[in-house]
């Protein structure tokens, strides 16, 4: 489980690594050898992940990846603005895919999870407790709503979403720019606020 923040009022000092009963999640420090696996495992999935993100078509090198790492993900966590994590397996510890909380708005205590699978480990479970695991921890550092957004054609996503007790909000209509479409597409708002996360941990714990 994730360590409790100690410093009142202090939502920012997210754990470097969460430990779930299958997975791992581990603060994305920039390294090459994180970069090449992380690089490895998108192109093995690009054909699922490039309808829906972006990056996934611009990503061409492993170095791509590490600059990502290195102005990405490192500069926000030492900004308190982003926190990225990458999923891995507890067991072997091979990398799964990543996830982040990020569209941090600290004055409503408000963000957003962001997630993507690689195309081995779609179907098993892992997102689900992925999104799981971090929003224990968002939510343990005083924050009061979370946002998850897909577009409405990427089911799975949505899937995942719905199936960790979050709820449809509305449809933000032609709201995201699609690359390899050329057209302006639509996209799911999910949200989860603290006295439904609050509500899920009572009942889980009766049911023991």
């Amino acid at each position: 489980m994730a360590e409790e923040y100690t410093k009142e009022g202090d939502i920012m000092c997210f754990s470097e690594k969460i430990e779930g009963e299958r997975i791992v999640l581990e603060r994305a420090r920039p390294s090459f050898q994180l970069a090449e696996e992380l690089y490895v495992l998108a192109q093995a999935s690009k054909a699922t992940l490039i309808p829906w993100l972006s990056w996934a078509e611009v990503q061409k090198t492993p170095e791509d990846e590490y600059n990502y790492l290195l102005t990405w993900c490192e500069e926000h966590w030492k900004a308190e603005s982003g926190y990225t994590y990458v999923i891995r397996e507890k067991e072997h510890e091979f990398a799964l895919g990543m996830i982040d909380f990020l569209g941090i708005d600290a004055t409503n205590k408000s963000g957003e999870i962001g997630y993507w699978l690689s195309i081995n480990a779609v179907g098993k479970g892992y997102m689900h407790e992925a999104v799981l695991l971090l929003e224990d921890e968002i939510f343990n550092r005083g924050f009061q709503r979370i946002v998850i957004r897909n577009d409405t054609r990427n089911i799975r996503s949505a899937n995942v979403a719905q199936r960790a007790g979050y709820k449809l909000e509305g449809i933000m209509r032609q709201n995201r720019w699609s690359k390899t479409e050329k057209i302006f597409v639509d996209s799911n708002l999910w949200a989860k606020i603290l006295p439904e996360w609050q509500e899920s941990k009572k009942l889980a714990s009766k049911r023991g």
